[in-house]
């Protein structure tokens, strides 16, 4: 729904775990040494919940239209918007949809999109026409579940006008979540149907250097207006895009592609003809493109004069705070979660000091922690038990295929990531493990139930089983689905049959580490910390200069990227622990995960507000 960033199309796609930039950055190995700290779970948003200011404000409209053709209009405005969005492009569409037929769509002309000012122009008019044909709509003459609908599309739609005057700050490159790095994921996981749609992807290889082009257009206007990114970030860009194509004959895009086919059950002439017209286009097309964006991006190496955060362009705490909402669904102030931040942090500290003093081995324990399941598919399927007592179950049939991310994109991404199924496919699932050396998966257990069970795996497949218009799938709130990602992360320690003090240990490390990083980001993005002043910041935590400079680089190269995941799994505690205390010993963990994952995707002002009538229902 974010139109700004359309031409990210599949991006959302893929659930990262949030330790990519920190696992970029060569740091992973350290954090236990380096931010050893621990909390107690609670305490976060205690005393920083959000006034309930007695529910949604909707505009107030002179609607003549009978309940039934009102709740009809509004039915058929969502099906247009969803239309809208899933066929914005090809891939897009083959991400969300098996079988668009069932939806009454038919792809004519395959497409990448475009990436413009003029585009991004084009599709803040198209939102701002929503948001009136939104507002035509008397809210209360709306089913309940079209009011969530409502509520959640006009949220989203609302967040997106703040971009109007900052579409010039986008940027869809950056070294681990740029669309560079993920677009080969993507490609190599388009889902081959029939001969038809392997035809229609190869026509998308040869769409890229067009498509890079715009790209590097929008850059080179970034350059003239003094917005360009700094040469430190555009040369990890460069240098991931260079690891891609080292090996031309070799890309994995080639080497991938017969195995692809093999499902389909092609005659020998046809196979023969796709891996040689595939070949081709990744050799002719696709890797030129990348080396014609390494190229642009090496010639305006220099223009970049800001190294610092955001906010050190004009416009730059406007651009900062506008992510920040848009990407997490928090309607908090910057203010606010600067604030939660340090408490958090500070807090923590206070109950790490007790736990090492009470325990001086603690640290050596946590170390040396084996877990339950050391191969990722048999952690899968022992998660995938254990959550029984607290998760509502998933329907029958839905399975996880582990895949491994080829060599050539390992310093680039993730240590793990899910690719989101299509909506109406959402038994068969793809999560992608990194095999690089500088990863242990036997001690991957937390990550994999961040990706899995019960995390976005079990979250995306559970909304997705349940009957809902179709648009919600479209929206996309990282808060809401990092934030739980998080959580899941935290709860599995308990399925872990660790020591109790280990496993607070770990469960509270992982939320200070990611509140440490949340501020990193909003103090260099927002408030102007330089280097220096970063640096001295986390030396009090253990950092060494050059992990300091390299959290530096991470926030400044792809601000908000910890946000979702932090400030995400703090605003979900928040509904938790607020529901826990409102009803008391009717409260079940159960009966919450049900109420959250059922509500959906949502800005957290919506679920808020939806929380307090799933109280009053259970009271």
């Amino acid at each position: 729904m974010d139109r700004m960033e359309r031409a990210q199309y599949a991006k959302k796609n893929v659930r990262n775990h949030p330790v990519k930039n920190i696992s970029r950055i060569h740091i992973l190995s350290r954090i236990m040494a380096l931010v050893f700290l621990v909390a107690i779970a609670g305490i976060f948003l205690q005393h920083y919940q959000k006034e309930n200011t007695g529910g949604i404000n909707h505009p107030k409209v002179q609607d003549s239209r009978t309940a039934k053709q009102c709740r009809q209009d509004f039915d058929a405005l969502m099906t247009q918007i969803f239309q809208n969005e899933v066929m914005s492009d090809s891939m897009t569409l083959n991400y969300m949809l098996k079988d668009p037929a069932q939806y009454g769509l038919t792809e004519e002309t395959p497409s990448l999109g475009h990436y413009s000012l003029e585009g991004m122009q084009a599709n803040l008019a198209i939102s701002e026409n929503w948001l009136a044909a939104l507002e035509t709509f008397d809210y209360d003459k709306l089913r309940e579940d079209q009011q969530l609908d409502y509520d959640v599309v006009y949220t989203v739609l609302k967040q997106s006008m703040g971009a109007s005057d900052i579409l010039e700050y986008s940027e869809c490159l950056g070294p681990t979540t740029g669309i560079q790095a993920q677009l080969p994921v993507l490609l190599v996981e388009y889902d081959f149907r029939d001969k038809a749609s392997v035809e229609t992807y190869i026509q998308l290889l040869g769409m890229v250097p067009t498509y890079f082009q715009e790209i590097l257009t929008f850059e080179q206007k970034k350059s003239k207006d003094g917005l360009f990114m700094s040469d430190r970030i555009a040369e990890s860009i460069i240098s991931g895009c260079q690891d891609f194509i080292s090996e031309p004959e070799k890309n994995y895009l080639i080497t991938t592609f017969a195995s692809r086919l093999q499902p389909l059950n092609l005659s020998a002439e046809d196979q023969q003809k796709l891996e040689e017209a595939n070949k081709q286009a990744v050799i002719k097309q696709v890797i030129p493109a990348y080396q014609t964006l390494i190229n642009g991006l090496k010639a305006l190496e220099g223009t970049g004069k800001n190294e610092k955060g955001l906010c050190g362009l004009k416009k730059g705490q406007q651009y900062y705070e506008y992510l920040l909402h848009t990407k997490t669904g928090s309607d908090r102030s910057v203010k606010e979660i600067a604030t939660i931040l340090d408490k958090t942090i500070e807090e923590n500290k206070k109950v790490m000091a007790k736990l090492v003093a009470d325990d001086t081995e603690i640290y050596t324990k946590a170390q040396e922690v084996k877990y339950p399941c050391e191969k990722p598919e048999e952690t899968i399927q022992y998660l995938q038990q254990q959550i029984a007592k607290d998760f509502p179950a998933l329907p029958e049939g839905v399975a996880c295929q582990v895949k491994y991310v080829d060599a050539s994109l390992e310093d680039s991404m993730s240590p793990a990531f899910y690719l989101t199924p299509a909506m109406d496919d959402y038994q068969n699932n793809t999560m992608y493990l990194n095999g690089s050396d500088q990863y242990d998966l036997s001690k991957a257990f937390t990550t994999i139930a961040h990706e899995s069970y019960p995390g976005h795996l079990y979250q995306t497949c559970y909304f997705y089983s349940q009957e809902h218009n179709p648009i919600r799938n479209a929206v996309s709130i990282g808060g809401y689905t990092e934030g739980w990602g998080t959580y899941a992360e935290l709860y599995s320690y308990r399925l872990a049959g660790l020591e109790e003090d280990v496993q607070t240990l770990l469960y509270t490390n992982t939320i200070l580490t990611l509140a440490i990083y949340a501020k990193a980001d909003l103090e260099v993005n927002y408030n102007g910390w330089d280097f220096k002043k970063l640096k001295s910041y986390l030396s009090d935590f253990g950092f060494s200069k050059s992990s300091s400079r390299a959290i530096f680089d991470a926030v400044v190269g792809e601000p908000v990227s910890y946000m979702p995941y932090t400030l995400g799994y703090l605003e979900i505690e928040d509904l938790r622990s607020t529901a826990e205390q409102k009803l008391g010993e009717k409260y079940t963990l159960k009966g919450f995960h049900e109420f959250f994952l059922q509500t959906g995707p949502a800005p957290f002002s919506v679920l808020r507000d939806r929380l307090e009538q799933w109280i009053a229902e259970q009271s």
